[in-house]
């Protein structure tokens, strides 16, 4: 049984996950019933569809995510506002990649920040237990090349997810809808994504990339590199912030401090600091800390390439000791970065939600 909660933080495969959740004996009655309707109209919903692919976000051309938020939640009250605006803010933000493949009505999907999963696009409610005894419902239907998934039940909230190709393909909107209890009007979130690849690539979650995965498409890809190797900018922050964490974790002040612009923007409750005040602050935390542990797991990052930005959020779990005083917690952390003639360096560093 996929784990519903985390699903829930993922939004844009929360619905799917339900979806493959579905049981062997289902699936099979389902099929058998489908059978002839499937063989008859497999030839008009086609492999190499306009949905398969891999794609990458084009910020640019997206909603601002926090100004939806921010327009959505401004009505409630302002403590309510402002953690409403922070769980929303961490649930919805959009994943820099997707990879989609359809054959009939057959949908592979995943995600950077969520492995694949296959389901069957046949306007069917799905109807499942989830782990709080909750019953979940979900249903995925396919018109034309349009993706629609419903799922409701499990929290308090009901999604709606549409992806929609564009043109001939080569971009995809994908538009998100939460029905939340404590809003009037539903939370709309249009995301644009610009198509890396004609064959739909598993590797963006760390599935190895097979050579049957060529073939699933009658048409080469239109990017002959792999995801995820050097020069990918994407791969590229992951790495700094692999290396981030390491200098935190080893203490090493010197390289730390490489990480950071001049000026912040941000640096938790500051705001326009020079990086001598966040070196400061560091070194000030390792000399006090007799243990000092932190994790990161994997990043979602919104890249803008033509402006050489990125956000970066992860969850972080730290640990640290001084004494006989032991702190320890789990955050949703955000990293912002620019990109200079040296490399990406951090221009904010703040906390956008206390998990514990």
């Amino acid at each position: 049984m996929p784990k519903l909660r985390d699903a829930a933080l993922l939004l844009l495969t929360f619905a799917l996950v339900c979806l493959n959740s579905t049981s062997h004996a289902q699936q099979q009655q389902q099929q058998r019933a489908s059978a002839s309707s499937e063989t008859r109209s497999r030839n008009a919903l086609s492999a190499d569809s306009h949905l398969t692919g891999v794609y990458r976000i084009d910020v640019a051309s997206s909603d601002k995510l926090y100004s939806v938020i921010a327009g959505a939640t401004s009505n409630l009250p302002f403590a309510e506002q402002q953690r409403f605006f922070i769980d929303l803010a961490a649930r919805l933000t959009p994943p820099d990649l997707l990879a989609i493949e359809r054959r009939g009505r057959t949908i592979a999907i995943a995600s950077s920040r969520a492995p694949r999963i296959t389901f069957q696009a046949d306007g069917i409610t799905h109807a499942e237990t989830g782990t709080n005894g909750s019953t979940i419902r979900t249903s995925a239907s396919i018109n034309g090349d349009r993706l629609t998934v419903n799922t409701s039940g499990g929290t308090r909230d009901r999604f709606v997810v549409m992806f929609d190709p564009l043109g001939d393909g080569d971009r995809l909107r994908v538009v998100r809808r939460i029905y939340a209890e404590e809003l009037s009007q539903p939370i709309i979130i249009n995301s644009v994504y610009n198509r890396i690849s004609e064959v739909a690539q598993w590797s963006i979650y760390g599935e190895p990339l097979t050579a049957s995965a060529a073939s699933n498409s009658n048409s080469p890809p239109a990017s002959s590199a792999p995801l995820g190797v050097a020069g990918d900018e994407t791969d590229t922050l992951r790495i700094a912030l692999n290396e981030w964490v390491s200098a935190t974790n080893k203490r090493d002040i010197d390289r730390l401090s490489a990480f950071y612009m001049p000026i912040l923007k941000a640096y938790y409750l500051t705001r326009n600091v020079p990086r001598s005040f966040v070196r400061n602050d560091k070194s000030s935390a390792f000399k006090r800390a007799d243990v000092l542990s932190v994790e990161a797991d994997e990043p979602e990052i919104l890249l803008s390439e033509h402006a050489g930005t990125a956000v970066m959020r992860f969850r972080k779990n730290y640990v640290i000791e001084s004494g006989r005083q032991r702190k320890s917690g789990e955050v949703i952390q955000e990293l912002r970065w620019q990109k200079t003639s040296t490399g990406w360096r951090i221009t904010s560093e703040r906390d956008v939600r206390v998990i514990r």
